[in-house]
């Protein structure tokens, strides 16, 4: 390895590595204005201790059963998420849950990742297409089957929500 043209190869390609993957979070861009100022929003877990999986579906993701979740709604969806079922969210909603990796974290606000979701449309049905996701706060939202794969799950008799599991009625039947 004492070769220098190997390790500007190397190199050069482990910086567009780099780069490559942060095109979709950009660590040095900003964050989306729809939710930018999410921390004004309606603190939906205000006052509880938000961890556990009462869905039995996080397995690894949102830091998985073990991890604390806070959980925000813009002005456009509160009255729907606050409200009761069926939950059918309108064009512009914006849910962010911040995932901690464990209660000391969480306690001090600190090493959060961000996930977002954008109801994007509103064609009259529940459909993943109406919803975007971001994996980050500076991310860029966007069609993502990974997590409609999740969400849908939302959608049944149970949630009766649309793509979204923390809901007023949620939150009831699964006090912390």
């Amino acid at each position: 390895m004492n070769n220098p043209s190997i390790k500007v190869l190397l190199g050069a390609g482990a910086s567009l590595l780099f780069l490559s993957g942060c095109a979709y979070n950009n660590p040095f861009g900003s964050a989306d204005e729809r939710w930018a100022d999410f921390k004004t929003w309606t603190k939906v877990t205000e006052g509880r201790e938000p961890t556990g999986d009462p869905t039995g579906t996080l397995e690894l993701v949102h830091e998985g059963p073990n991890g604390y979740r806070d959980v925000y709604v813009n002005d456009i969806g509160k009255a729907v998420l606050m409200g009761e079922p069926p939950y059918k969210f309108p064009a512009g909603t914006v849910v962010v849950k911040e995932q901690f990796e464990n209660k000391a974290d969480w306690e001090a606000q600190k090493g959060a990742s961000v996930t977002v979701a954008v109801k994007v449309a509103d064609d009259g049905n529940i459909s993943g297409d109406n919803w975007q996701w971001a994996a980050g706060y500076k991310a860029k939202a966007g069609a993502s089957d990974f997590c409609s794969t999740c969400h849908i799950a939302a959608i049944t008799p149970i949630y009766q929500s649309d793509y979204v599991f923390t809901t007023a009625d949620f939150l009831a039947k699964h006090p912390q």
